[in-house]
Order: structure tokens, then C-alpha cells, then sequence
């Protein structure tokens, strides 16, 4: 079980960074200028939105930090099972499966609101490479969910 355990804290890990790289970018939507979920960028001269943007940005503001936080405790949780062997009558892998579920379920429906959102209002620019590390984040959470089933499933034969 080790080694799943092991490879299941790497893709956490892996699907965290994506995460957080796709909330912290500004490369959603890129054409003359680039635009992400907190600034707009035109040339070298950014502007930060202030509390005035649209409702889609807030949404996929919101789902995107919620799944930050989900996936951040699952994270800290299985790298916490990767060091200790012994972790009590609680099922961390059991915690960190449902935190990934939650933070992968969140991320898709936030990358699914900006997406629909946009397709649907603008035509101006193109995806960027924000918008492709957030989707990618999504499934690979759902993987780190079911792996993390998997060490629970092993720990209670």
C-alpha cells in the first residue's frame, strides 16, 4: 500500500498546483491583451477588477477557492498518511477521498461556468493556458479521490 499512497500524494499534489496556478493566472483569455479571474492585462499595464465584475467571475471565483480548500486539506492529508502509518480510528484516506471528490466536482463546476459563461456572451480572444491547467486540475482531482478510496479500501480488509 505504500506506493499507492505514495502516488496518490504526488497527483494531490499535482492536481493542487494546477489548481492554485489556474486561480492565480491571468492567461484565461489571451488576444491583444489577456484577461484572467482578478486583473485584466493590456500590454504590460494590468488593472485589477474591483467588486464590480461580472456574476460568472464571481461564481467561478468562488467554486475555484472552495476547491482550492478541499483539495489543500487533502493534500496535507495524505502527504500526513504518507509519514505516519498509524492515524487513529478516523479513516484520513477516507477524509482525503471525499476532500478530493469535493475539490474536483468544484473545480469543474467553476471551469464549467467561466467556459459556458463565455462561449455563450464574448467572442473576443482565445483560451489561454489558465483556462486548459484549471480543467486539467478537475479530473485529476476525481483520480486522486478514487485512489484515496482505494488506501481506504485497503487499510479496512
Amino acid at each position: 500500500m505504500g506506493s499507492l499512497t505514495i502516488g496518490t500524494a504526488i497527483f494531490a499534489s499535482i492536481s493542487l498546483g494546477l489548481l492554485l496556478a489556474a486561480l492565480a493566472s491571468d492567461y484565461w483569455v489571451v488576444g491583444s491583451d489577456h484577461t484572467g479571474l482578478w486583473q485584466l492585462c493590456r500590454g504590460s499595464i494590468c488593472h485589477t477588477y474591483g467588486m464590480d465584475v461580472l456574476g460568472f467571475i464571481h461564481a467561478t471565483r468562488a467554486f475555484l477557492l472552495m476547491g482550492a480548500i478541499a483539495g489543500a486539506v487533502s493534500f496535507f492529508v495524505l502527504w500526513a498518511l504518507v509519514c505516519r502509518s498509524y492515524t487513529g480510528s478516523v479513516s484520513t484516506a477516507k477524509i482525503a477521498a471525499i476532500a478530493s471528490l469535493v475539490a474536483g466536482l468544484c473545480a469543474i463546476i467553476a471551469m464549467s461556468i467561466f467556459t459556458g459563461v463565455y462561449n455563450r456572451s464574448f467572442s473576443q480572444g482565445q483560451y489561454g493556458w489558465s483556462l486548459a491547467v484549471g480543467w486539467a486540475s478537475g479530473p485529476l482531482f476525481l483520480l486522486t479521490g478514487g485512489l484515496a478510496f482505494q488506501i481506504h479500501a485497503g487499510r479496512e480488509m
